[in-house]
């Protein structure tokens, strides 16, 4: 149990820097003098090396636990944030991201994976939702300290001051002692398509990568919105931490939803909400409006993350979860490449405010596929 509560504290200091850089990022490369399309290669930039590394980093995990995986993943992620404080200018902020993204990826692949072996099978569902909670925190904390920081110290300080924050992962990284599993010979011979043929699978890595992309388009771009409109980076700060209360807020009744309710039932539901105040977003200019609907859809897209991350473990093989979650995370990072790049494409035509409208329409989209999903394949495993 040592290890889960480990598990559980590295989460905050793994969400807590990138939930508030990413968005400050948009509104620093905004101040350098970057167009909307290439703050939409900025935003892929982060979510290309995940995308290239998924199989190995996942068997790379399973292999050797998680411990050495935290420490290179912590490492990349302080020399990442310091890389604008020391070079401030885009082509910094372009290899600061490729890094970032990778080891951000690489730690948080080793976390989740090590608090999904660190309890009993029967005690998963209840331990990803109590970790669904610490990263909610995390996200929350991330863009209320960001915004007050960016304000108050600038844009490169406050870069520093996410590098000495990521520093803890790395004592929490010496205080692990994982293993890794000894059937890494079989691992290392069986076919990555293997995953996909699991029934079910296929349908929850979408749904994940369908929502995760609705969320980085909203924390990229919604910065550029409101500061557009006339809002200071203190009121997106808060707009952003709101939203992700909301999510706290809707994580702790999980349990009770997936009782009594089919869990795919709950998402679609939740996920048509979160849709449809999501692309209320586009049409609203005030500061009061836009934390109601931001509470709203981080209500309903809340809920979408910690039920596609149960499944996903309950379908894997026991010595495959870090690849399978290295995985779903990979197809999170591809709909933050298609879905930003698609994005400021859209933009050129309609401009930053219609982007969530827009998205709106992807997430409907999910939430029609999940509610024809028959989840009794999953249920029966």
């Amino acid at each position: 149990m040592q290890h889960y509560f480990l598990y559980l504290v590295s989460a905050l200091f793994v969400l807590i820097p990138i939930s508030a850089v990413r968005p400050m990022t948009s509104l620093f490369a905004e101040s350098l003098g970057a167009s909307v399309i290439e703050v939409g290669v900025l935003t892929a930039c982060y979510s290309l090396t995940p995308l290239l590394l998924a199989v190995s980093t996942g068997r790379f995990i399973d292999r050797i636990g998680e411990k050495i995986p935290i420490l290179i993943g912590s490492s990349g992620m302080a020399l990442a944030l310091t890389i604008p404080f020391l070079f401030p200018n885009l082509i910094a902020l372009y290899f600061s991201q490729l890094l970032l993204g990778g080891s951000h990826f690489l730690t948080f692949v080793a976390v989740q994976n090590g608090l999904t072996q660190s309890v009993p099978y029967e005690k998963r569902d209840s331990a990803i939702t109590t970790f669904s909670l610490f990263v909610s925190f995390g996200m929350m904390l991330g863009p209320l300290i960001g915004g007050y920081s960016s304000e108050h110290i600038g844009f490169q300080n406050s870069y520093l001051l996410y590098s000495v924050i990521t520093m803890c992962l790395l004592v929490i990284g010496f205080l692990n002692k994982s293993k890794g599993h000894p059937q890494v010979a079989s691992i290392q011979d069986r076919n990555v398509k293997e995953v996909f043929m699991i029934p079910g699978i296929k349908s929850a890595f979408f749904i994940s990568m369908l929502n995760l992309g609705a969320l980085d388009i909203f924390y990229i771009y919604f910065p550029l919105y409101a500061n557009s409109i006339g809002l200071s980076p203190s009121q997106i700060g808060l707009i952003l931490t709101i939203q992700s209360l909301a999510s706290v807020i809707t994580r702790v009744f999980i349990p009770k939803l997936v009782h009594r309710y089919e869990k795919f039932k709950v998402l679609s539901v939740f996920m048509f909400v979160g849709a449809i105040a999501y692309g209320s977003l586009s049409f609203m200019n005030g500061f009061v409006s836009m934390l109601v609907a931001v509470t709203i859809f981080g209500v309903g897209l809340g809920i979408v993350q910690p039920l596609t991350i149960m499944v996903t473990v309950s379908l894997a093989p026991e010595e495959r979860t870090g690849e399978v979650l290295s995985l779903r995370i990979a197809g999170n990072r591809l709909s933050q490449i298609v879905i930003p790049l698609l994005i400021a494409g859209v933009t050129t035509v309609t401009g930053v405010s219609f982007i969530f409208a827009f998205n709106a329409i992807f997430l409907t989209f999910g939430s029609m596929m999940s509610s024809r999903i028959n989840y009794k394949v999953v249920s029966n495993r």
